[in-house]
């Protein structure tokens, strides 16, 4: 099974705003002013307030053109309106009545009622269009019936037909005299459809299109043929779709190999400002615009890594969900107690404090922000995470004296913290395996310093990176360079990153 990201980009309106209540998010953020529409409406609601009655006009456009997304978001664009919609299981014929009744004593907004969800009207409608326009006519006739009344319909000879009843019914009474009931509704223009896409995707996933391999000159290619926004929501899925399947053909027999880049410190507050600068969401993956903007900047004498992204730049934000770049905190109390409850006598024999019972470490491990996203990743439900781990000074001064350590290597380090995640799983999900020492994945040359096997070929690489800011201890270790900075951070996930796009030839 594909289990790499899977672009969704809602095409209908009851789509998107489905969408984005299960995402608690409101749909004005997803949605354009369409400028020529929003000035006829403009223009309709005028002659609704002055000429004191109601109005009546067919809004003609394409299936997929945008028309109920537009109409629907009117509140969005204008104030002091309401928008009522007329409902789908009621007879044609009782729409002057619903306007009446929703008529408020007092209410000074203008009022908009949609006939909505007869964009393809039915004969039944169409056959009592002579006598509802009769009734709709003299509905706007009464104070309690000004109201502008829009009806979208896709199909070009329904909606002159409907217009031209309304005009013949009432002509200007009833119709605007220049349009005569009838307006064409064209939609955002073509240069629009990508930056709206675009947005729609961030909003929902967090990322752009480009992470699912669909850049700005490939949108613009697939512009060429599209009519509508909804036309170029299928062509990008479709694209989105065959590289994702691109991808994932050279993956599945070699291995999907998730990159987790784990950040132990000895500030628990500086930790969690770096991870926090350099992440996005609450799934902890790797902001790409802003590592891309180190990638962007010109620089003669970039590493390697840095010319090899270069090379690779369109394909950045693919490959690097590809390999579901991600960076976590791992506070000091974390660390410690896997070196404290597992670590080797060499490791434990620089701390003040060199035990700890394993059940103790294990609740401290399990409280962390990256057990808790394992627990995610294998489909268990978990509580919240609670971020608000305190800097304590003596915890932050027995971190720093095992991560000395780390400048001669940090294999013990990384394995007592492999040790502790093991004993952790063994527990709560039995079936999955833990390397704690470096190993061989298959069909690759990579080597992660701790592998959580989740399925045959299916891995969770965490790679630590053991750092601490420039402070020492006074009279025992001197202070030195903030390896917990940002700007460190960046250098570190892209070269990482690039090693195993390099493995695993992506």
């Amino acid at each position: 099974m594909n289990t790499l990201a899977k672009l969704e980009l809602p095409k209908r309106w009851e789509f998107l705003e489905q969408r984005a209540q299960a995402a608690g998010l409101d749909t004005g953020l997803f949605v354009e002013r369409v400028d020529s529409a929003a000035n006829r409406i403009d223009y309709l609601l005028q002659r609704v307030k002055t000429g004191g009655g109601g109005l009546f006009e067919v809004f003609f456009g394409l299936s997929g053109s945008g028309k109920t997304t537009f109409l629907r978001t009117l509140p969005k664009h204008f104030q002091n309106i309401r928008v009522l919609s007329f409902p789908k299981d009621t007879p044609l014929g009782e729409l002057p009545n619903f306007i009446l009744n929703k008529y408020v004593p007092g209410d000074l907004s203008a009022r908009i009622i949609l006939v909505e969800r007869r964009d393809n009207p039915s004969q039944a409608d169409l056959s009592s269009l002579s006598e509802t326009f009769a009734d709709l006519l003299e509905a706007f006739r009464d104070p309690h019936g000004a109201a502008l009344v829009l009806w979208p319909v896709t199909r070009e000879g329904s909606a002159r037909s409907i217009a031209a009843e309304a005009w013949t019914t009432g002509r200007d009474s009833m119709a605007d005299t220049q349009s005569k009931g009838f307006y064409h509704f064209s939609g955002l223009p073509k240069e629009r459809f990508y930056p709206v896409a675009d947005t729609t995707t961030r909003n929902l996933t967090g990322d752009g299109l480009d992470a699912f391999g669909v850049t700005a000159e490939i949108a613009s290619d697939l512009l060429t043929g599209t009519e509508t926004i909804a036309d170029f929501f299928n062509a990008v899925d479709l694209y989105a779709e065959s590289q994702r399947e691109k991808t994932w053909s050279v993956l599945k027999t070699k291995v999907r190999a998730r990159l987790w880049i784990v950040l132990p410190g000895d500030i628990p507050s500086v930790i969690r400002s770096t991870v926090l600068s350099l992440t996005q969401g609450s799934r902890n993956r790797v902001d790409i615009d802003l590592v891309a903007e180190f990638i962007d900047q010109p620089d003669e004498k970039a590493p390697l890594y840095v010319t090899d992204w270069k090379a690779r730049r369109p394909a950045m934000a693919h490959l690097l969900r590809a390999i579901d770049l991600r960076l976590f905190e791992l506070p000091p109390n974390v660390s410690l107690a896997a070196i404290r409850s597992l670590g080797d006598v060499g490791t434990k024999a620089r701390l003040k404090q060199q035990t700890m019972k394993l059940e103790d470490a294990k609740a401290t491990m399990r409280a962390s922000k990256l057990y808790k996203e394992i627990q995610t990743e294998l489909g268990f439900d978990t509580t919240p995470f609670a971020s608000a781990i305190r800097d304590v000074e003596e915890t932050s001064n027995e971190y720093r004296r095992v991560q000395a350590l780390a400048a001669k290597g940090d294999k013990a380090l990384n394995k007592a913290v492999g040790l502790l995640l093991a004993e952790c799983l063994k527990e709560d999900v039995p079936e999955v395996v833990v390397a704690s020492e470096k190993k061989s994945l298959p069909n690759c040359d990579l080597k992660p310093d701790v592998c959580i096997q989740i399925g045959e070929l299916d891995f969770i690489c965490i790679e630590p990176t053991w750092r601490s800011t420039d402070t020492g201890i006074p009279g025992e270790i001197e202070g030195g360079q903030n390896t917990l900075a940002a700007s460190h951070m960046k250098k570190y996930l892209l070269d990482k990153a690039m090693q195993y796009v390099k493995a695993l030839d992506v």
